[in-house]
Order: structure tokens, then C-alpha cells, then sequence
């Protein structure tokens, strides 16, 4: 995948941010047009996504072995950066700014960007996309537990249960015996469940833009302590990762694909769900909205520029 071809790629994903904001700007959504959307989101099309992902590829036994190391590197690297963040963020501003920092740098957009960037950048790899998804099953588990404690610090917060009982992992948990056991779904429910998954990416670029038009610029381009959670989440977090990688990959032989997987899945922005976290447990929500916003629009050259690894490997 060439440096112009992916630039143009990860461009075309951040204009469908455009309608949610001049419909925003425009006052046709309201204040709380986002919310609904976002629900809509994780409640419907993320969950569909999963499902005819799993339904849409056949099931090998050879695959098992990088689903197992996908689902472990998916919860050693985030643990890695996290405790990298810890200590790029020691001192840095206020205590509720620096718990989201920790956060946003390293709960990347792996549900609503991950798969669908996944599927474009690599047409025709089923096992990418797959591998993609059972690198969300671990991100929600990390996200839940690890993540939340970044945000809020408090241990009492953390609902272990929310591993299992969050709507992308419920349905992929539904989906997998189907898939493991190759059953030939209708193409008529496949077609269902693949149009509602395909408003997965247009969603969540609506609802970035939707949250672009309610943050003032001076807030999203004049604080440095967002550049540097955005720095970390988009360089740091994959070029770690690649390290990480390769190094494991000289000591036991490892799919290259596989890396290629795990490395473009750390390369995706900061997820919403940091800002959802803030908002829900009363942490610094314009922070993470910034971060979240403004990684996502340095992504439009850093993940092309990332990618020029992946003819190395």
C-alpha cells in the first residue's frame, strides 16, 4: 500500500465528518444529536459489523493460532503503551487532564474505525478484517476495566461484567459458533446485518464532526498537552507496538500478517469511548473530546506515513 493511495483513503473517512458538522453548525441537530447517534452506533451498526464479519469469511483451523496471538499482543501492547503514557504524563497538568491523556493514548478507534479502515486498506483479507475483530473483543475488555480506572482512578468503578455484557462482544460471542462451525447463513440476513454494519464508519465520522462544531478551535489546536496525547496515541502507541512485535517475531515465528494487523490497529486515533467514559464517571470530557478530535485529523497523515513500514516487514 503506497504512501498516496492510503493518505487518500484515510482522507475520504475524515470527510464523511462533514455533513455531522455543518448539519450541527446549521442547528438541523440538536445539542443531543450526538448521543442518539452514538447509540445507534454501539447499539446497532458496531454489533452488525462484528456479525457479518464473522458470517461474511469461512472459518480455518490454521486461523486459531493467530486469533490466540492477536487476542494476547491485543492486551500486552496496550498494557505496554499504557504504562508508557503513565510515564509521559507524570507531571503533566491537572490530575483529571492527565488520567485522560493516559486513556486516550492508548483506547484507540479500533470498533468504528479499525475494521472498516481494515477493509479498505486490505480488499480481498478476510483474515485482516478477522483478526481486527478479535482485536475489539479484547479491546472491550480492556476498555471496561483498565480503561476506566485510567479515566476515574477509582477501582469501585471498573464493572468486570461489562467484559462480556457490552453490545460488540455479545453479538461477535453469538456469531462465533456460526463461524467456527462454517454454517451457510442466508445471504438474505447477511445482506441485513452488512448494510447495517456498513453505517458503522459514516456514523461515528458524523458524530466526530457533530463534536467538532460544539469544541472551540482555540481549545482543539492551542493545548499542547492534546498534541502530545495525540503524538503518543498515533506514533508512539504503533511504533512501540512494531518494536515489540518484531522483537517476539525473532524469538517464535509470527504470521506477518498478524503484525501487520496489530500494528495498523495501533495506529487508529483515540476512540470516543475515552470521551464516553469522561462524561459518564466526571472526568475532564473536554480534554478527552479534543484529543479525540484532533488525533483523528492527524491521522490523515500519520497512518499513510506508518504504512510505508508495512512493505518492510
Amino acid at each position: 500500500m503506497d504512501f498516496l493511495s492510503t493518505f487518500l483513503i484515510v482522507v475520504l473517512i475524515i470527510v464523511l465528518a462533514v455533513p455531522g458538522y455543518a448539519l450541527r453548525k446549521a442547528k438541523l441537530f440538536g445539542e443531543h444529536a450526538a448521543g442518539v447517534l452514538a447509540v445507534l452506533l454501539l447499539y446497532i451498526s458496531q454489533p452488525s459489523l462484528m456479525v457479518s464479519s464473522l458470517f461474511g469469511n469461512r472459518f480455518e483451523s490454521s486461523m486459531l493460532v493467530g486469533f490466540a496471538w492477536v487476542f494476547a499482543f491485543a492486551i500486552v501492547l496496550q498494557l505496554a503503551v499504557y504504562f508508557a503514557a503513565k510515564l509521559v504524563f507524570l507531571r503533566v497538568g491537572e490530575l483529571p487532564a492527565r488520567r485522560v491523556c493516559v486513556a486516550s493514548s492508548y483506547l484507540g478507534n479500533v470498533g468504528f474505525m479499525g475494521i472498516p479502515v481494515m477493509q479498505m486498506l486490505f480488499p480481498g483479507r478476510g483474515d485482516l478484517v478477522l483478526y481486527a475483530v478479535v482485536y475489539n473483543i479484547a479491546f472491550n475488555a480492556m476498555s471496561w476495566t483498565l480503561g476506566v480506572y485510567a479515566v476515574t482512578g477509582m477501582r469501585k468503578a471498573v464493572r468486570p461484567l461489562k467484559i462480556l455484557l457490552n453490545p460488540p462482544t455479545i453479538a461477535a460471542v453469538a456469531a462465533l459458533p456460526f463461524f467456527f462451525c462454517n454454517v451457510a447463513v442466508p445471504q438474505q440476513i447477511l445482506t441485513v446485518f452488512s448494510y447495517l454494519g456498513d453505517m458503522t464508519l459514516p456514523l461515528s465520522m458524523i458524530i466526530l464532526g457533530v463534536r467538532l462544531a460544539d469544541i472551540r478551535l482555540r481549545a482543539l489546536f492551542c493545548d499542547w498537552k492534546v498534541y502530545l496525547a495525540a503524538a503518543v496515541k498515533l506514533l508512539l502507541s504503533p511504533l512501540l507496538s512494531l518494536g515489540v512485535l518484531v522483537l517476539v517475531g525473532l524469538l517464535v515465528p509470527l504470521d506477518t500478517y498478524v503484525i501487520i494487523a496489530l500494528y495498523v490497529i495501533a495506529a487508529m486515533p483515540t476512540a470516543s469511548s475515552v470521551l464516553n467514559f469522561a462524561e459518564r464517571y466526571g472526568g475532564d470530557c473536554d480534554t478527552a473530546a479534543c484529543i479525540a478530535l484532533l488525533s483523528t485529523v492527524l491521522s490523515i497523515v500519520t497512518i499513510p506515513v506508518l504504512m510505508l513500514l508495512c512493505g518492510l516487514l
